[in-house]
């Protein structure tokens, strides 16, 4: 009761009340501390205020840092053309696909006639620079009665951030022997037979207006008398650019251990023997060149194995087959009604490849035009000779028209 008291008297003094007021003292001390009881309870709330303003002016902290990480980031990738961590792995990924739908109809050489409607490619490619060394890339393929949803490549290349000269690429890649360049629908005849698609290693390099690299890989095909299962495949390339009078030249060459591992080559050595287990490699060789002068753009290809296949591996005319190819073409590009348009013919062949299904002459001509952004519709007109009937075909003609629509992204 004396601290009660106590309490009161000093409340009295300092607010100035006497202690003689109206009400009795108990009274009195019953409302002082319903007072002190409200001023506790806003200095409480007070208090909880406070703590929360601290709590969010700590949350703003690290959004600022977080924020200004983000643009040291980006300040960075502009200043070098790539990605940090602190900017975010997404910021170093890009994405790109085709979707292409073809209708076409056939007068083969022999029987009647056919037409189809199909959705010929689905491809989507993504690309990430992970760092200022490393870029993954990944294309996923689809193509309606030919290729199941597959990861048609898969890479790791290593490269100097400032281009440095020289790249490491290990993983699934179609090797660099051809170029197979065409503004045609169908594939050149060249790629039909050369096109390689192999788990491997390269170390290739740019220099100037030279580029070139060598690869190593373990092929399908393995010699009956050596060893099974190593990698034993190589190949290498040299390319070379140059500008001259308003005309852009390209020309490269390439060699492989064995062509016999090209996808075409390799599907018919399988399919003619009960193991992959060849008699011995056949190398192949290639050369290619495009000029581009003004609106028009030349291309020619040459292709060869440098021996004969078995002849119960790939077969010719009673004995084993040293298939080759070509392709020359050329293109014009010109405005029609405000779109970009592009018309060419060419001349493709083949020398010893029936057993590919491949024709021995093909004269071509294609036109498109991008009717909207990104997207192409496309004509193609092929005229095919086969083999001779001496050399086991009909000798007879074929001709296809196609019309495919494209749509490419982003």
């Amino acid at each position: 009761m004396k601290k009660t008291l106590l309490a009161v008297a000093l409340a009295a003094a300092l607010t100035g009340t006497p202690l003689m007021a109206d009400g009795s003292l108990e009274e009195r001390v019953q409302r002082l501390e319903q007072l002190l009881g409200g001023l506790q309870d806003r200095v409480d709330e007070q208090d909880r205020i406070i703590g929360q303003q601290d709590q969010t002016i700590q949350r703003q902290g690290k959004t600022i840092e977080r924020q200004s990480d983000v643009i040291d980031g980006q300040q960075k990738q502009l200043a070098t053309g790539t990605p940090s961590a602190a900017a975010g792995w997404f910021q170093g990924v890009e994405m790109g696909g085709v979707v292409e739908v073809e209708a076409n109809h056939t007068d083969p050489y022999t029987g009647r006639s056919s037409n189809d409607l199909v959705l010929a490619t689905v491809e989507l490619a993504i690309s990430s620079q992970v760092n200022d060394w490393v870029r993954a890339d990944i294309v996923l393929l689809h193509e309606e009665d030919a290729t199941d949803l597959e990861v048609d490549v898969g890479t790791i290349t290593i490269a100097p951030p400032d281009g440095g000269g020289w790249f490491l690429t290990t993983g699934q890649f179609y090797l660099p022997f051809g170029a197979f360049e065409s503004n045609m629908i169908s594939d050149p005849l060249t790629l039909e037979i050369g096109e390689t698609r192999e788990s491997a290693f390269q170390a290739g390099f740019e220099n100037g207006p030279f580029s070139g690299s060598a690869y190593a890989f373990n092929g399908t095909n393995k010699r009956k008398w050596g060893n099974q299962d190593r990698i034993d495949n190589w190949g290498a390339n040299l390319a070379v650019t140059h500008e001259a009078g308003g005309v852009n030249l390209s020309a490269g060459a390439g060699y492989i251990n064995d062509i016999g591992d090209s996808d075409a080559l390799q599907d018919k050595i399988e399919e003619n023997l009960t193991t992959n287990d060849v008699r011995d490699h056949v190398s192949g060789w290639t050369v290619n060149a495009m000029a581009e002068a003004g609106s028009f753009v030349f291309i020619g290809e040459y292709l060869a194995a440098t021996d004969d296949f078995e002849s119960n591996e790939v077969a010719f005319d009673g004995g084993g087959a040293e298939p080759k190819a070509w392709n020359a073409e050329v293109g014009y590009s010109f405005d029609l009604m405000g779109k970009s348009s592009t018309a060419a013919i060419g001349y493709q062949g083949t020398r010893e490849a029936l057993d590919l299904e491949l024709p021995k002459r093909r004269w071509i001509a294609g036109f498109s035009i991008d009717i909207l952004e990104n997207t192409a519709l496309s004509f193609e007109w092929a005229h095919d000779k086969d083999y001779s009937s001496s050399d086991g075909g009909t000798g007879e003609n074929a001709n296809t028209v196609t019309t495919q629509l494209a749509v490419e992204f982003p």
